[in-house]
């Protein structure tokens, strides 16, 4: 059942660019602010406003699970792994952001980043280097929270762990939920990382440049760093780039066709790591 959802789910991703006709989470965040009148504790509050929805497909996926031949149960599935699945268009976005670096507007540059999901507006963001550099971690760990991270806990635990996956995702980034909150979720989120994250820093040194990635990799798997960080360190040495601003080019329109092409070698990584691990899931699922 998760491997033909997920073969779906792949092929609307295709038509539609993302999950987007079924991502609609005013629900969510309103359903939040009536958990947080009634409850005092962030601990509290959280466990209500993700394990309630959570916990309710889990019992919808129980209820269906025999009808119309495990038809119903095959709708869920799509249903939820697409509201699951990051939001907006992961390579529109990167072209949107690319079409205004390539004209050396970093301004504008910097304006189009806000759409890339994991990019956060910060005042260190001062030079085009440090743009650069803040995407390419956003854009990497986008990559690996809007698809990755997600089927990994579908497999694990179907609908329920795709759900709770990402409602904690939201919890962490959404102003509608208070401060506390918000960092109870972001720590949960570390630990709903840790293991999905290793194995895609893995699949970067297996379809990429290996002895150099797998270096890098090997001896920061057990390190308990934020995960931006060791996708970002991982996917640089997998396609041979650089890891520290004096080896980019001095000039800045050299530095601008480096971050380009950069920044294209990063999303054909994911691509192949995608790949590869759909074929690792179609290989179990049938032996």
């Amino acid at each position: 059942m998760e491997f033909l959802t997920l073969l779906i789910v792949l092929g609307l991703l295709q038509v539609w660019g993302s999950g987007g006709p079924l991502q609609y989470d005013n629900w969510f965040y309103q359903f939040n602010e009536k958990v947080a009148q009634r409850l005092g504790r962030a601990e509290l509050r959280l466990l209500a406003a993700i394990g309630i929805p959570a916990v309710g497909i889990f019992f919808v996926q129980l209820l269906v699970e025999s009808v119309l031949f495990g038809l119903l149960s095959l709708m869920l599935y799509v249903t939820v792994l697409l509201y699951s699945l990051g939001r907006g268009d992961f390579n529109q976005n990167l072209q949107y952001y690319l079409n205004v670096w390539n004209l050396g507007d970093f301004e504008a540059a910097y304006k189009k980043a806000t759409a890339i999901g994991d990019f956060e507006q910060s005042e260190a963001t001062v030079d085009h280097i440090a743009l650069h550099e803040y995407v390419r971690r956003a854009f990497l760990y986008e990559g690996f929270e809007r698809w990755f991270a997600v089927v990994f806990w579908f497999l694990v635990l179907g609908p329920f762990g795709a759900m709770t996956y990402r409602l904690c995702y939201m919890a962490g980034r959404s102003d509608t939920f208070k401060a506390d909150d918000k960092l109870l979720a972001l720590k949960y989120l570390h630990y709903f990382d840790w293991i999905p994250v290793r194995l895609l820093a893995l699949s970067f040194s297996l379809t990429g440049n290996f002895v150099n990635s797998f270096g890098r990799y090997s001896s920061s798997i057990w390190d308990n760093q934020p995960s931006p960080e060791l996708l970002d360190q991982t996917a640089i040495a997998a396609i041979g780039g650089h890891n520290n601003a004096q080896a980019y080019p001095a000039d800045k329109e050299g530095f601008i066709e480096y971050g380009q092409q950069e920044l294209l070698s990063l999303q054909s990584l994911l691509s192949r790591s995608v790949i590869g691990w759909v074929i690792i899931i179609a290989v179990v699922t049938i032996v």
